[in-house]
């Protein structure tokens, strides 16, 4: 097949929607598929249901169906310029179709459209929240040989918003030059190792004082990497009791059908990777555990296998913890604003954008000034592949703690978890 003579194209078509009872109805959808320029044949592509999906399904108007599909569309005659060409970086595309696209093509795509001189709010707003709603539509279709994590946060006005992926070094994406500050993704406390554990220990204390019901939660999620959606997946029988050494591990189950049956949406909840995930030794996180034990005893627990429950004995879900999160976030945020000698802090944390999964990225770099070396880390972390991993660390850091981990474990053909977390954790800054 020859690429030239191909072109995607989006339009509105007229059908026949079947309403039952024999009954017709004519109804003009919007449709993405692929012309013959030679022949003039147009046929319509499977992908048309990321358009239903997304919009059609949800209620949006042609114009908000139209516009979407529209730029998608520009995105894979990009791709096949590209192949065209014969770019490296998209000759896997060539090779698997759709499941060869990666995040690096859509930061190339939009690279491609600043090089144009296309405007700033024009690439924000339209191009690139439009590619996130497609790779995300890809990702949850289990479309894509990449494995994407997207990540989330909840904003002031409590509305939820999905982080660019496309936006990081390795990709140096480019983007229109504007006199908005660009906010970036915060990964991490700050590299200090001393600065992070004096956050954690605030941000941890405050969620004590504004939303107490999820503060064991957040240290699990710094502690052990947990993610959203496996804090609240945990019930009584996978939760360790003790939490002073590297042997402790929690059982992270897909709990669902245990804990949340009634909600007709589960995206929030979803476990990514059954596994037993090794937790950081700690006397202070042993306190927030006995601390959570028993609030909890206080409660009448409207289902007896839910570990996080609100003051009315309700059980958590993703969203309602992604908000509570968001509670806390701003409420630590208003606090630095207000004390003096902390603009460091709060400028950091106030210009950045993060959200709930920032505590597995404070685990990995825990994991990384420990020593250990990136396939060390993923086993650590439960990941598939060491990937994932390297993304929460800049290139200065990742270079010097590969360094390190290289003389400390180069001869080291497994890791024992338990026993390195012994040897080399110390958290006497959270000793009370």
């Amino acid at each position: 097949m020859r690429l030239q003579n191909y072109r995607w194209f989006a339009r509105e078509t007229k059908i026949e929607h079947f309403l039952g009872n024999n009954r017709l109805e004519e109804k003009t959808v919007v449709t993405i598929g692929i012309k013959d320029k030679d022949t003039g044949v147009s046929v319509p592509h499977p992908i048309t249901h990321f358009i239903r999906q997304k919009y059609q399904h949800t209620g949006k108007s042609l114009s908000s169906q139209m516009n979407p599909a529209r730029e998608i569309v520009k995105f894979l005659n990009f791709i096949n310029e590209q192949l065209i060409l014969g770019k490296p970086e998209f000759e896997i595309i060539s090779e698997k179709g759709f499941r060869g696209l990666q995040l690096i093509h859509g930061a190339r795509y939009i690279t491609y459209c600043a090089e144009k001189k296309l405007a700033y709010k024009y690439v924000k707003d339209s191009i690139e929240r439009y590619l996130i709603h497609f790779y995300d539509y890809l990702t949850k279709m289990e479309l894509l040989d990449e494995e994407i994590e997207f990540d989330t946060y909840v904003n002031r006005q409590g509305d939820e918003v999905i982080i660019t992926p496309f936006y990081h070094p390795s990709f140096d994406t480019q983007y229109p030059s504007t006199d908005d500050p660009v906010r970036n993704k915060l990964k991490d406390f700050g590299d200090n190792p001393e600065k992070r554990n004096k956050l954690v220990y605030e941000f941890i204390e405050e969620a004590r004082r504004v939303a107490p019901d999820i503060a064991f939660g957040i240290a699990l999620q710094i502690f052990a990497g947990l993610r959203r959606g496996e804090v609240v997946n945990l019930i009584m029988a996978t939760v360790p009791t003790d939490f002073l050494s590297g042997s402790n591990h929690l059982a992270v189950l897909d709990n669902q059908y245990r804990l949340f049956k009634h909600l007709k949406n589960t995206i929030k909840e979803q476990v990514k990777r059954p596994r037993l995930q090794p937790v950081l030794p700690s006397d202070y996180l042993r306190e927030l555990y006995e601390a959570h034990m028993k609030m909890n005893a206080k409660v009448r627990k409207k289902n007896p296998y839910a570990f996080f429950v609100d003051e009315k004995g309700r059980t958590i879900s993703g969203g309602t913890y992604e908000r509570k999160f968001a509670k806390v976030k701003y409420a630590y945020i208003d606090r630095l604003a207000n004390t003096p000698g902390r603009y460091s802090y709060f400028k950091m944390l106030d210009d950045a954008i993060w959200g709930t999964h920032i505590g597995r990225g404070i685990f990995t770099n825990y994991l990384y000034n420990m020593g250990l070396d990136d396939r060390q880390m993923a086993i650590a972390r439960g990941d598939k592949s060491t990937l994932s991993a390297k993304a929460y660390i800049d290139y200065r850091n990742a270079i010097f703690n590969f360094q390190e981990a290289m003389e400390v474990f180069s001869t080291t053909d497994t890791l024992d978890v338990g026993n390195v977390l012994d040897k080399k954790w110390n958290w006497e800054v959270f000793s009370k």
